[in-house]
């Protein structure tokens, strides 16, 4: 594909704009979109922040398309943050594009295979429950009909909630027969497998891409052979600013005692739909009758150990306010209790893992339970893998930079830990297993640059990695007019939270955010850094906007998918929400006419994972909160205020409420990342007058 390709398409008068009616000219993905052609040409790695409204996916995907026509032994895959932007670009914007340039090429849709439904294991689940399985009104029942119906058995295509009977019917790689399934040619995971192999463009998310790169890492598995997805050699990576995050969570080892329990529980307990236990079901074939009844003994006393430990970490967490706690190097001679127990946990499951081997050497099952004798196996080597992370935990002498910290979570009425190890820095992995190993890597999002020609970001994930391998990075501003259709608020009387103000601070968030919603009619947005400040306001406003009769929705009050669709489809209704809505909310038009910023996005200090990773730059002579702490701070504020414009008739308000932004030398830094708006000076006194005639004024 040449540069006279991307004009022909993207420059006024092409193609786009000749078949696209909507279609509107920007500079900057015709820029954007031959940089990308030059990075296939090239063999370079390209890092672009493209403005909210370039419209980069286009910018991409065409060159990508081009490439897939011309060089049909090669092949991209698209990595994006959320399995709903990758439905957006194979559902939508692929055929669209299809469509107006009258091209094609085969493209699949990759999901972790969790996704899928196994056909082989509802079908056990449906006969092991076949008289609830006849009632209309039951879940099974339910899921009977869509299995008939289904074409792709994707979690994320049932139209109902789905419980904790996924994990007993979902595809499970470890469980699977593979081509010796009763079932393989009608499997879900194995037809959209073959897809994949058959395809030039491969559209996957984040987390499929860091399994593949983990597996190719581990077993030395060049990128022209198959993993777990098939063989390529160009990728794109959008939503890139969450690279290291999720890179971060999944290159994580760690123990979790909630599934330890779980998964010793699939072999003693009898499931929600089976009368009977593995062991009831397979103890029978045991050429040694008493290795089961050992085996029992063994599970008894393995149940006991994860007991204690999960006492003896719950009191640690008990004086932690249950914050999660850093462990550093420096405190293991106070660990000893822990190593205690821990290696009691780990010899315990080693004992049960030796036991279920022997039986699984010697027993006399018959050929058709061979799917139960499997189940077995797998069971007891996760409860092995497991306990080796307790076990390289307490292996001080193999420490080195990882970082070691232990977490509790809320699960029900209940609390279970998590003992975990976590790379200090992602960076050279993803350099061995990605960067260098492909020809083209494009990392494109709307937030990757602070005005530091990409340094903190390329510094997170190890770009540039050396200064042969041709490395390019560019911004592409957004087209929209920020400075005549965004009023940004940001009132410098605004209190702070302290431990001795934290009434005021809320009665004046309350007061404040109620007002300025009913100001501008509804249609906000509201970002929280916290969900207990999410509930403390809502609790306070909740009457209130029901008096008004104004539509209040909260985050966990339904699925994130209900609750967006519920919040696009009332202009007037508000979204309080935290972390996770600080991205991916698209709502164009009147349905969003607010953002409101309750805080500015720091990271909490006490998350051990970033506390390590701020106290190592410290320690190498640098700033952990200037080149940590408020560049990641920064990249999320963007996120926020991205949020509000989404289309270049979009006109609204972002309002944030927290002063040092203002007060703060640093504030200064993180409104220069911003684009630049209508931002007059105010003060909490004049929100209102501000909002109501900027937003309705003739």
């Amino acid at each position: 594909m040449t540069k006279t390709d991307i004009y022909g398409i993207f420059d006024k008068g092409g193609t786009l704009e000749q078949r696209f009616p909507s279609y509107e000219y920007r500079e900057g993905q015709l820029l954007m979109a031959d940089l990308v052609r030059e990075s296939y040409d090239s063999n370079a790695i390209v890092a672009i922040e493209a403005g909210t409204g370039i419209g980069k996916s286009f910018a991409y995907l065409v060159p990508a398309l081009y490439n897939a026509m011309q060089n049909t032994d090669e092949r991209t895959v698209i990595a994006t943050s959320t399995i709903n932007l990758q439905k957006q670009l194979f559902e939508k914007d692929i055929p669209m594009l299809f469509k107006l340039l009258n091209l094609s090429c085969k493209v699949a849709l990759a999901v972790g295979r969790g996704n899928y439904l196994c056909i082989q294991r509802f079908v056990q689940v449906r006969s092991d429950a076949s008289l609830l399985a006849q009632d209309p009104d039951s879940e099974l029942y339910q899921l009977s009909q869509w299995a008939n119906e289904t074409e792709t058995g994707l979690r994320s295509d049932y139209p109902n909630r789905l419980g904790e009977i996924w994990s007993e019917i979902c595809c499970d790689g470890d469980l699977c027969p593979a081509h010796k399934c009763s079932y393989f040619h009608d499997c879900f995971f194995f037809k959209a497998k073959q897809k994949a192999k058959e395809a030039k463009i491969i559209v996957s998310n984040h987390h499929l891409l860091f399994t593949d790169a983990h597996s190719r890492y581990e077993s030395n598995i060049e990128y022209t052979e198959e993993a777990v997805l098939p063989p390529y050699n160009r990728l794109i990576i959008d939503e890139a600013h969450n690279i290291e995050q999720n890179a971060s969570d999944y290159f994580t080892a760690e123990y979790d005692s909630k599934e330890m329990l779980r998964q010793i529980g699939w072999i003693e307990r009898s499931g929600r739909y089976s009368s009977h236990s593995l062991l009831e079901q397979l103890g029978q074939y045991a050429q040694d009758p008493d290795l089961i009844d050992r085996i029992h003994d063994d599970i008894h006393l393995l149940l006991q150990e994860v007991g204690t430990l999960d006492q003896f970490l719950l009191a640690v967490f008990n004086k932690n306010d249950f914050q999660p706690v850093l462990i550093k190097a420096e405190q293991q001679h106070r660990l000893s209790g822990f190593v205690e127990q821990a290696t009691k946990v780990a010899q315990a499951s080693g004992r049960l893992a030796a036991k279920i081997n022997a039986f699984l050497e010697h027993n006399k099952a018959p050929e058709e339970l061979d799917g139960k004798i499997t189940e077995l196996k797998v069971r007891g080597t996760r409860i092995a893998s497991l306990s080796e992370v307790l076990s390289h935990f307490c292996d001080f002498t193999s420490w080195g930079d990882d970082i070691h910290w232990f977490n509790a979570e809320s699960y029900r009425n209940t609390k279970n830990v998590q003992v975990m190890i976590t790379p200090l820095s992602i960076a050279p992995l993803l350099v061995e297993s990605v960067f260098k190993k492909l020809d083209t890597v494009v990392c494109t999002s709307a937030t990757l640059d602070l005005n530091d020609n990409f340094a903190f970001w390329g510094s997170r994930v190890g770009l540039p990695y050396d200064e042969i391998r041709p490395y390019h990075s560019e911004s592409f501003s957004s087209p929209f007019d920020y400075k005549n259709r965004l009023l940004l608020l940001t009132p410098s009387d605004a209190p702070l939270l302290t431990k001795d103000n934290e009434e005021q601070y809320v009665s004046y968030m309350c007061e404040t955010i109620f007002s300025s919603i009913r100001s501008a009619g509804g249609g906000s947005l509201v970002l929280f850094t916290s969900y207990s400040m999410l509930q403390k306001v809502k609790e306070r406003l909740a009457p209130r906007f029901a008096q008004e009769k104004m539509e209040l929705l909260c985050q966990r009050d339904m699925d994130r998918y209900t609750l967006l669709n519920k919040f696009i489809s009332d202009k007037d209704s508000t979204l309080f929400a935290t972390s996770s809505f600080w991205e991916g909310v698209d709502a164009p038009g009147d349905t969003l006419r607010m953002v409101i910023i309750v805080k500015l996005p720091f990271n909490v200090p006490t998350d051990p994972v970033f506390k390590a990773r701020c106290e190592a730059i410290d320690k190498n002579g640098g700033s952990g909160f200037f080149q940590l702490a408020l560049q990641e701070a920064t990249m999320k504020l963007k996120q926020g205020f991205g949020r509000l414009m989404r289309n270049t008739g979009d006109t609204g308000v972002v309002l944030i409420l927290d002063s040092r932004v203002m007060t703060k030398s640093y504030g200064v830094y993180m409104m220069r990342s911003l684009p630049e708006s209508y931002h007059p000076d105010t003060e909490t006194s004049g929100i209102c007058d501000k909002i109501e005639n900027f937003l309705y004024a003739d």
